[in-house]
């Protein structure tokens, strides 16, 4: 196994962007295609897809200038007051045994130790909360079997992406969404509602690839979400037999190829 070090200096010729994507052949095990590296808020990230090599990691170079400045304008206006705010007294999950144990259940606990996703534990509500990227709010799962089962806290609007890919996989939940992001060149992009808005609309348009992932039951909501998409972004819709985030690491890969 490579040490962090050699991975470091080995991928260290390879320049990218920030927000920039790339799969090249693995200088590790040579696999073809294998390995996947992008520059997302500031950390440089890289897999390879290649189950019997596994070499993963992330380095933080800093975000730019440009990359500072686009940020500060995408803000969105936190004046509107969201109808149900964050739960106080939010904790790490690694704090939780009950936390990690459902996040490594459902494939999700990658996600959040490659800061792909920022992730929550609310004692009180024993739910776990996984944050929109701006931290104004996110959907949290009952460990209890409350119900809902999900439940939005805060401003939710938009996409809850998680993961750096050019490809979009629009999925039911977080959690599906967390676990599509073990590969790089897909984000996983839960809606957290039934209908999507313009404003996701727009988002999953600027993607160079659109796969739209759910259940057989909801196949009138994706026909009806790539009829508004089409013509915007390259789409196309799978319908599954099991969810995505009880898929291996093989079968979630065979899936989106």
């Amino acid at each position: 196994m490579y040490t962090y070090r050699e991975q470091l200096d080995t991928l260290a010729p390879i320049r990218l962007k920030e927000g920039q994507t790339k799969r090249i052949n693995c200088p590790f095990c040579g696999g073809y295609k294998t390995m996947g590296i992008a520059i997302k808020d500031g950390n440089k990230i890289w897999n390879c897809f290649k189950a019997s090599c596994g070499v993963r990691g992330r380095e933080n170079v800093g975000l730019t200038l440009d990359s500072l400045r686009k940020r500060l304008e995408g803000r969105k206006d936190t004046d509107r007051k969201p109808a149900v705010g964050l739960p106080p007294h939010l904790s790490s999950p690694h704090l939780h045994p009950e936390a990690i144990r459902y996040l490594e259940s459902v494939n999700s606990l990658q996600a959040f130790e490659d800061g792909l996703v920022d992730i929550k534990y609310s004692p009180a509500l024993k739910r776990v909360i996984f944050m929109m990227p701006d931290k104004e709010g996110g959907v949290g799962r009952s460990l209890i079997g409350e119900k809902p089962k999900w439940k939005n806290f805060g401003d939710t609007t938009g996409i809850l992406r998680i993961g750096i890919g050019d490809t979009a996989v629009v999925v039911e939940d977080a959690a599906s969404a967390a676990s599509v992001s073990r590969f790089t060149f897909c984000s996983g992009c839960a809606l957290l509602g039934t209908n999507i808005s313009s404003l996701q609309r727009t988002q999953l348009c600027n993607f160079t690839k659109v796969i739209i992932a759910l259940d057989k039951d909801a196949s009138k909501k994706a026909l009806k979400l790539k009829s508004k998409l089409e013509g915007r972004v390259n789409t196309r819709v799978v319908f599954l037999e099991d969810d995505l985030k009880w898929l291996t690491y093989d079968q979630l890969g065979t899936l989106l190829s």
